[in-house]
């Protein structure tokens, strides 16, 4: 987490990026958008969060910040000129589930073959259509939903439905469907990575 000393703008609360590290992939957030203790405050503060990023855990916090703030640069403006006034750095060797084409069908259902035995994770299907740490959560909430079911007593948790997608997304999403359409007419497409 960073508390950078101006408000810089981000258009999004959340973000997914890629392709400037080797091996690895990341989100960051404006948790001035997200989390009402920061809201409307006179620092931005923003999580960034590194996937599979073996290659930054030896590092100092110090060379891990100067490495991510160049990232950031190129996502946001002004951040180049920010400077960072608060840091907090975690490490989690070993922590991240390995998410790969084709492994939805590997993914478990939130309920089981035992009546009172739930399931909640980011293995877990939901037709909610969040992701990770946000999907962790929702699945959580589904979870409890079905205890009270289970136990006819207390409240339902609210589930809030996922945002619609940024114009930009369902485009690609839509070319997408269309281009796996037609190659699957092609010849030989079931020999491809699809």
């Amino acid at each position: 987490m960073s508390f950078i000393n101006f408000q810089v703008i981000i258009p999004n609360a959340s973000n997914a990026c890629s392709g400037f590290g080797e091996s690895f992939a990341w989100t960051f957030f404006d948790l001035n958008q997200i989390h009402d203790e920061h809201k409307d405050g006179p620092v931005t503060v923003l999580q960034a969060d590194f996937y599979h990023a073996n290659e930054l855990l030896p590092l100092e916090d110090e060379d891990v910040l100067a490495k991510v703030m160049p990232y950031l640069s190129k996502c946001i403006k002004d951040v180049d000129t920010a400077t960072v006034t608060n840091k907090e750095i975690r490490r989690s060797p070993k922590s991240l589930t390995h998410f790969f084409p084709g492994s939805y069908k590997y993914m478990m259902r939130g309920a089981t073959s035992f009546p009172n035995l739930f399931m909640a994770g980011d293995w877990i299907t939901t037709r909610h259509g969040s992701w990770s740490q946000e999907k962790s959560y929702v699945t959580g909430l589904e979870a409890t939903n079905r205890v009270v079911d289970y136990l006819e007593d207390g409240s339902f948790a609210r589930i809030i439905p996922v945002e619609e997608d940024e114009p930009h997304i369902e485009a690609l999403r839509s070319l997408n469907r269309r281009i796996k359409e037609i190659s699957s007419q092609l010849p030989l497409c079931s020999y491809f990575l699809q």
